[in-house]
């Protein structure tokens, strides 16, 4: 299920919490909480977002083929918390 999932940090970005495969763990987890068959979709990309403000980790799924408008969604992992939130595509 896992394809992929990347870090890009400047020099000056170093302390993060979690590395990408325990994103990805957090992210599964809390889809399947939520009720989400992950059987239905695969993990399509994962990359991490910096701001001063928010340290934060996004994960992609996007469901299998033939494929309904919408039939995707993403979950937020922040770094320094492990809060996961999920967010449904339109």
């Amino acid at each position: 299920m896992m394809t992929g999932c990347a870090v890009k940090l400047k020099s000056s970005e170093s302390g993060l919490k979690l590395t990408k495969n325990e994103v990805v763990k957090i992210a599964e987890s809390k889809a399947r909480k939520e009720g989400v068959d992950l059987g239905k979709y695969d993990m399509t990309g994962c990359h991490y977002e910096y701001t001063k403000k928010n340290r934060t980790w996004a994960v992609f799924f996007d469901g299998k083929p033939p494929r309904l408008p919408g039939d995707h969604f993403e979950v937020l992992v922040d770094d320094q918390t492990r809060k996961a939130t999920l967010m449904w595509g339109e």
